[in-house]
């Protein structure tokens, strides 16, 4: 498989695994993926692509599609906060939901998290290349560096 094609994939596919997860979270909210993309405003077709992997939400297709179900980012992914949280914690974690809930803020907020994701997923697909790619990838460096020198 070409470079091309992995970075392409990779930007494309998304996780069956967060798919099962977000499809879970419907059924138990007792709504049609219909339902879910008048909410969120996508089409029907894009919930079902992300609920089976085919696609990756974007940040604020996550929020909102976890909104409809009656949730959020934080509970969905770390369950519900700890009761025995510090005083500390606590005002950490509210102060992070206002920060989330403002809608001044959000918005920036929301593309520093779809930037961070989509570097994530390249760096994830240089660690599946196989392992000679990787390996001549190293050596056309170290020539490189030792060219500068």
């Amino acid at each position: 498989m070409s470079d091309e094609n992995i970075r392409t994939m990779s930007s494309e596919q998304g996780d069956p695994e967060l798919g099962r997860q977000l499809s879970s979270a419907r059924l138990l909210a007792g709504l049609t993926q219909s339902d879910i993309a008048e909410k969120v405003g996508v089409s029907r077709q894009h919930i079902s692509n992300i609920e089976t992997g085919i696609t990756s939400p974007t940040v604020r297709v996550l929020r909102d599609y976890l909104h409809a179900c009656g949730t959020d980012l934080a509970k969905f992914f770390y369950g519900p906060l700890p009761t025995d949280q510090t005083p500390r914690q606590r005002e950490y974690h509210r102060k992070l939901q206002a920060l989330l809930e403002n809608p001044a803020i959000s918005p920036v907020i929301t593309k520093i998290l779809d930037s961070f994701m989509s570097s994530m997923q390249s760096s994830l697909t240089a660690l599946v290349q196989p392992v000679r790619v990787q390996a001549r990838r190293r050596t056309q460096n170290i020539r490189k560096d030792r060219q500068r020198k």
